[in-house]
């Protein structure tokens, strides 16, 4: 009777045990779901966020959705979800979804997606397209979400610019509604109106003026940029829009010439459309390899010698069988070649951009004969494009076109509010052993470790046997 009760006293208490056990196990796993510990134990910190963006989650006042559209088995698509879960662990603000363009063409015909490993944040009422998964991008298109404030795009008017309300083949209203949902409002300028550029400026583009800006026209875009302003053109072979001798002072050349490239018949495109294939080292073309096509694009070169304070870098140049033809006759059936005498060979650069250094505080300026206040906003920019066509409607959505205007709106409009993150890269460890202790770590894996776990079995099996 006693054994008996013994045994129920026995198995009563393994099962509250195991009850017990089942139970912590239950509690720890809801603690670990509500407040999650993550440890990073690796050299460089790849698996934490760095401070820029945790602080920058920190100070998050919305939730903001990330939907990244990647294959089931696509590449990196494991190592993107280990980003985005770090950021979600950061910040209660941060949700995510993956989303398999192939299964869900509608959603990303919605989202105007066209590569896989695409990033769409949205939050605030605004979205932003990442196509890099990287901590940098992601965090600066939550900065760019949760800033505060509407920046201003202006296309200059007056003087034949194209039009951002055209929607025909050779309008902007394709490029308005790109850049409207990079999170810019875009409105019209013309300066013989109003004498000034508004102070909420983020940006001025000048697209193809088929008239040449008048003389006190091309000295506020001067002095707009000596103060920090940011200027992008947009100009077509054979019309300078009389901007050549301001562009020429901030290292900027362009020739009365057209680009010619035997290549582009290879894409079924005429020699006057050159394929653009090869790009500068800057910001703007960072990672940069889609090809683009600049429909009759003039030379835009750097001279050779900048100016003080001015640093030039060629953004895009054509193939190097291409030239800078300078005899060129509209609607002439002529074949063209190259001419070493006159002709410039190739590889031509069509895109440039000028970094003007500006000194800190304010000046005084001019402007239609009152003087006031001019902020200084830092470095001041002047891009130029030696074609406006490539940003048409017929041809924004073509190859990279769309992208790398878009990128040059990006740049020089929201350049200051962006970061800049750099990980410390981990050395690579090497562990070198003698021979001696490479025959002791051998004996160690192969033979005492088996042996000590059978001793220890052994020895279990025997303290049992004598409580028996």
């Amino acid at each position: 009777m006693a054994t008996r009760s013994m045994r129920v006293r026995r198995l009563s208490n393994t099962a509250f045990g195991f009850v017990a056990f089942v139970g912590i196990l239950v509690a720890v796993a809801l603690i670990g779901q509500r407040h999650p510990l993550r440890v990073d134990l690796s050299e460089s910190k790849r698996y934490t966020l760095s401070d820029q963006s945790r602080k920058i989650l920190a100070g998050l006042k919305g939730e903001i959705s990330i939907k990244a559209f990647f294959q089931e088995a696509g590449r990196n698509r494991g190592q993107t979800r280990d980003l985005l879960e770090t950021y979600r662990y950061q910040s209660k603000n941060i949700r995510y979804e993956f989303i398999d363009p192939d299964r869900y063409p509608t959603v990303a015909k919605h989202y105007q997606i066209r590569s896989y490993g695409t990033l769409v944040l949205e939050g605030f009422g605004k979205t932003q397209t990442v196509t890099a998964a990287d901590e940098q991008s992601v965090t600066n298109a939550i900065v760019k979400l949760s800033q505060e404030g509407e920046k201003v795009v202006y296309f200059l008017t007056g003087h034949g610019e194209r039009d951002t309300t055209d929607v025909g083949k050779d309008g902007y209203a394709t490029a308005k509604s790109a850049i409207e949902k990079e999170n810019f409002k875009v409105k019209s300028l013309n300066l013989l109106v109003e004498a000034r550029i508004p102070e909420d400026a983020a940006l001025l583009v000048i697209a193809g003026p088929q008239k040449p800006l008048l003389a006190n026209e091309v000295a506020v875009l001067r002095q707009h940029v000596h103060h920090g302003g940011r200027i992008m053109t947009l100009l077509e072979p054979f019309a300078d829009g009389g901007l050549r001798d301001l562009l020429k002072s901030y290292g900027l050349l362009i020739a009365a010439d057209i680009v010619i490239d035997p290549m582009s018949r290879v894409f079924g495109a005429s020699p006057s459309m050159p394929v653009i294939t090869q790009y500068g080292f800057h910001k703007i073309t960072e990672g940069f390899t889609v090809a683009c096509i600049f429909p009759t694009a003039r030379s835009v070169n750097a001279e050779e010698k900048s100016p003080p304070g001015i640093t030039v870098t060629e953004l895009a140049l054509t193939s190097p069988s291409s030239w800078a033809e300078t005899e060129y006759q509209a609607g002439s059936t002529k074949e063209l070649t190259f001419d070493e005498r006159r002709d410039r060979k190739g590889p031509v650069a069509v895109a440039a951009i000028a970094a003007i250094a500006v000194e800190k505080g304010s000046a005084e300026a001019q402007e239609g004969g009152s003087s006031g206040k001019v902020p200084s906003r830092g470095e001041g920019y002047l891009a130029v494009f030696g074609d406006c066509d490539f940003a048409s409607n017929t041809y924004f959505n073509l190859q990279g076109n769309g992208d790398f205007f878009l990128n040059t709106i990006s740049f020089l409009g929201q350049q200051e509010d962006l970061i800049s993150i750099q990980r410390p890269k981990s050395g690579t460890a090497l562990l070198t052993l003698s021979r001696s202790q490479e025959r002791i770590l051998f004996w160690v894996g192969l033979l005492l470790m088996p042996l000590v776990v059978l001793a220890a079995g052994i020895a279990v099996f025997q303290t049992r046997r004598k409580h028996r």
